[in-house]
């Protein structure tokens, strides 16, 4: 089993530049289980709310302007996309956080 304090002098030997294949050896070596090597090593996932949030906010209103002057809602479709991923980000930003 992999301490929290383990795993924060890991991440700081990252941050400090040594190679992430030289700590699992290391790792490996102290007798660590793969498992216990993997909840060190988790990827970061970035946070794209306001990304979706601005290009959703962006397709409506050019979906919009695109309605009145020619009936095409491809893109109000797109914004309607753009709002459903925003919210599933905030669902799963919900739930990592708990």
């Amino acid at each position: 089993m992999i301490t929290d304090e383990k795993i924060k002098q890991v991440r700081k030997q990252l941050r400090s530049g040594i190679p992430e294949g030289e700590i699992k050896n290391e790792l490996i070596e102290a007798g660590y289980t793969e498992e216990d090597i993997a909840k060190v090593f988790v990827a970061h996932r970035p946070d794209m709310r306001s990304w979706f949030l601005i290009f959703a906010i962006l397709f409506l209103l050019i979906g919009i302007y695109r309605v009145m002057v020619n009936t095409s809602i491809l893109f109000l479709l797109f914004s309607a996309g753009m709002f459903a991923a925003y919210y599933f980000e905030v669902n799963r930003i919900k739930r990592s956080a708990n």
